[in-house]
């Protein structure tokens, strides 16, 4: 029987990113405005930040980046995830590993029925393997809920357009504790960009149109 956890118990560590992020997007700001980039650069602060982003000069935030290690997630989750085309993804191979070991992650780890089906597609998985089948084939009976551990790195521009649209309450819970989780670790890195940051309707307005979820105002997770 796999062991079943809850999307809570997914975790995520950044163990890379830009040092000084204000001060760099500073200096990208100066070089725009001065001849020489000798100058002593002041860091950008949240009003300028803020300036940046209402006025759609986002370019600079490209220089600010994060590589986070992100474990524990379903491979529902991980189909998502790589729809962001503009960051750059590794993820465990389940044709080089052997996944006999490995968790699942689901919303309700104590239903019975969903721990039923996991444990006999685990069960499956195994006899395969046992059988002689290669694991690029006996994989196709894992279920979604089969954990993948993820390398995820993504510039601060586009890190803010993922929060901007994966902390909104159309998204699925997993994905919304995942954004959840990674704001919190930016906020602390580069408080002036992030601090300021959530889904549509904390930015501007809603934009979902007839699809706008009842709540009006998302709520974090």
């Amino acid at each position: 029987m796999p062991n079943v956890q809850s999307y809570d118990d997914m975790t995520i560590e950044i163990i890379h990113a830009t040092p000084y992020p204000a001060e760099m997007v500073g200096l990208a700001q100066s070089i725009t405005m001065k001849v020489s980039g000798s100058e002593m650069i002041p860091p950008m602060t949240k009003k300028k930040i803020k300036f940046l982003i209402d006025a759609e000069h986002h370019s600079l935030l490209e220089h600010v980046s994060y590589t986070f290690l992100i474990q524990g997630i379903s491979r529902s989750l991980l189909a998502q995830i790589t729809r962001q085309r503009t960051a750059k993804p590794t993820s465990g191979s389940q044709h080089y590993q052997n996944y006999s070991d490995y968790p699942c992650s689901v919303h309700d780890p104590g239903n019975t029925i969903i721990k039923t089906s996991l444990e006999a597609s685990y069960t499956a998985y195994k006899e395969l393997l046992d059988s002689g089948v290669p694991k690029e084939e006996a994989r196709q009976v894992l279920p979604n809920a089969t954990c993948v551990n993820y390398l995820w790195t993504i510039d601060a521009r586009n890190l803010m357009y993922f929060l901007k649209q994966r902390l909104c309450n159309r998204n699925v819970l997993e994905m919304r504790v995942l954004a959840h989780k990674v704001e919190k670790l930016v906020v602390v890195h580069f408080p002036e960009l992030f601090g300021q940051v959530g889904p549509q309707c904390e930015m501007d307005i809603c934009k979902q149109g007839f699809l706008q979820c009842e709540a009006k105002i998302c709520q974090r997770v």
